[in-house]
Order: C-alpha cells, then structure tokens, then sequence
C-alpha cells in the first residue's frame, strides 16, 4: 500500500538523454491524461453545448466558412503514456537498465466532428474545403516525421519502492465551431479542433509501496 509519494522531476540531462531524443508525439487524443487550464476538448463538449456553439455560427453568408473560436491557445498539461513501471519489494537495491525506441512525429494534431472532414494523405493531414486556410493552420505543421532513435536509461530502485517513467509535456489547443455555405445553403458544420506541443520532457515518478 502506498503511504508516501516522492516525485523527481527528471528531464533531459539528468536522464542523460539529450534533448533531440524526446519524440514531439501530437496525438492528444489517446494521452493518458490530459488537462486544460479553462475550457474543453471537443470530445467533453456536451450535446448541448455543441449546439448552443453553433448557433455562433447559423448567420447565413453568400460562400465560404462561418468560423466562432470557443477556446484559443488555450494552455494545457499531459501525460502521454507511462513507459515503464518497476517495483522492489526486496530488501537490496536493484540496478536497472531500460531501452526504449520512439518515433518523432507532428507536432500538431487536428480533429473535427459532425460534417467537417479531414483530408489525410501520407504528405499533408488538412480539413476539408478551405477550412484549414480558414483557421489559419500551417499544413506542413501536421505531417508526421517516422524518424526512430534509441537510448538507454540506467537507475537504481531502493528496496520498497516503484519507480514509473512516462513522458509529460504542456501543449496548447485552439477549438471551435464552423459552418460552410454556398449560395446562401448551409453545407457542412461541426467543431474543429487544433491542438500544438510547445514543450514535452521525462519524468520519473518514485514512490514507496
């Protein structure tokens, strides 16, 4: 049972993995967890809030994308995944040697929901028509990297303790909701969202068991 947690904060140096090492992975939505500092993601937005959004954007124009931001750049926290979790419940240190491969990705990620599609292609990741250039998102921002490296990280785990090691990082997330239309007609509506990596680190998590 755990009576007592005592956290390091370990990045970069202290790790003896340098800085170039830590893989920018964008894909929000399948963090561990994730938090922002006001606001939601679109995925929490309640049915009624979803409406009561669009009805920011129900003015009919001649052409083109209606466009109401609900959050913007706003700042959030996260956890990406835990890479490794070992525990001692002996009476002698235990040294400790882990390997870990990762892949450098975007470090942008979108999503949108109702009638607003994404155009995923193996260059470029965009919302449809005109959207993209509507929000101003930089499409080159989105394309993922597959660039793999590997390192080592070496530590000790003291007798009655579990150490983890996962990968934290603060972000920022711009989403709304937009509305095309042609000729006056309502084509396409729904929420968009853009979510960018400003800063991601290791961080190593020791606690006794």
């Amino acid at each position: 049972m755990k009576k007592l947690t005592i956290v390091f904060f370990l990045v970069f140096m202290f790790l003896l993995v340098p800085a170039s090492t830590i893989s920018a992975n964008a894909d929000y939505l399948s963090y561990e967890k994730l938090v922002m500092s006001s606001g939601k993601i679109i995925s929490e937005w309640t049915k009624d809030e979803m409406n009561d959004h669009l009805t920011k954007v129900n003015k009919r124009r001649f052409s083109g994308w209606r466009i109401f931001e609900v959050n913007k750049n706003v700042r959030v926290t996260y956890d990406t995944e835990t890479l490794f979790s070992y525990y001692n419940d002996g009476y002698t240190p235990i040294d400790y040697t882990y390997t870990h491969k990762a892949s450098t990705s975007a470090k942008v990620s979108i999503s949108a929901s109702g009638s607003i599609g994404l155009n995923i292609t193996q260059t470029k990741k965009e919302f449809k028509n005109g959207l993209t250039s509507s929000v101003k998102l930089d499409v080159s921002a989105t394309i993922n990297r597959e660039v793999e490296e590997k390192y080592e990280i070496k530590l000790k785990v003291d007798p009655g303790t579990q150490v983890d090691l996962y990968i934290h990082g603060e972000g920022r997330i711009t989403n709304g909701v937009a509305c095309r239309y042609v000729f006056w007609i309502k084509m396409q509506n729904g929420a968009y969202e853009i979510f960018t990596v400003t800063t991601q680190y290791y961080r190593l998590e020791k606690k006794k068991i």
